[in-house]
């Protein structure tokens, strides 16, 4: 065995490998091979101490296992933003064409109360929480106790039975005769 033939069998295999058979007898006869194999197992020691130093206290496989699992989250993660941005989108549209599209108009139909009990000033409280931003009412004269009520047919039946119990004079206290008793 040559010089050249030691060296490149100390360039691929560890130098354990080479303490055996022919390459041993080569190191003991040439001191220079034997040399760079005291520096080249020098070295791999104090690689295999720096390595040891360096040892990661979780192990590979359960940092694979960490890493499959923020893998995993990073693609659910993925998915919930595009759904989320879907939704959003879905939810941006709707009220845009809500505002957008002409809603048919509520039918409104107009009666006219004669008040029997009732100044027309009161009916109109009476029906005013009941009619805001639905009906209108209107009014005509102070003196002659007739309101006008447009609405739609559901606040008209609210009316009406408003109307009903509370211009009743039967129930109210305008039938009540009051008598002034005559004194002599």
């Amino acid at each position: 065995m040559n010089c050249d033939d030691y060296l490149s069998l100390l360039e691929t295999l560890p130098v354990e490998d080479l303490a055996h058979g022919r390459p041993r007898e080569h190191t003991v006869e040439c001191h220079e091979c034997e040399r760079v194999t005291r520096l080249v197992a020098e070295r791999e020691r104090n690689m295999l101490m720096a390595f040891d130093d360096l040892r990661y206290p979780v192990s590979a496989a359960q940092t694979a296992a960490i890493a499959l699992t923020a893998s995993r989250r990073r693609k659910v993660a993925i998915a919930y933003n595009i759904g989320l941005g879907v939704v959003t989108t879905a939810i941006v549209l709707s009220v845009m064409v809500s505002r957008t599209v002409a809603r048919a108009p509520t039918p409104m139909i107009t009666e006219t109360f004669r008040l029997q009990c009732l100044s027309p000033v009161q009916a109109a409280e009476l029906l005013r929480p009941s009619m805001q931003r639905i009906g209108l009412i209107h009014i005509r004269d102070k003196s002659l106790g007739v309101i006008d009520v447009v609405a739609p047919e559901a606040a008209m039946a609210k009316a009406r039975s408003i109307l009903d119990r509370y211009d009743n004079p039967a129930e109210a206290q305008c039938a009540v005769q009051v008598t002034v008793p005559h004194v002599p």
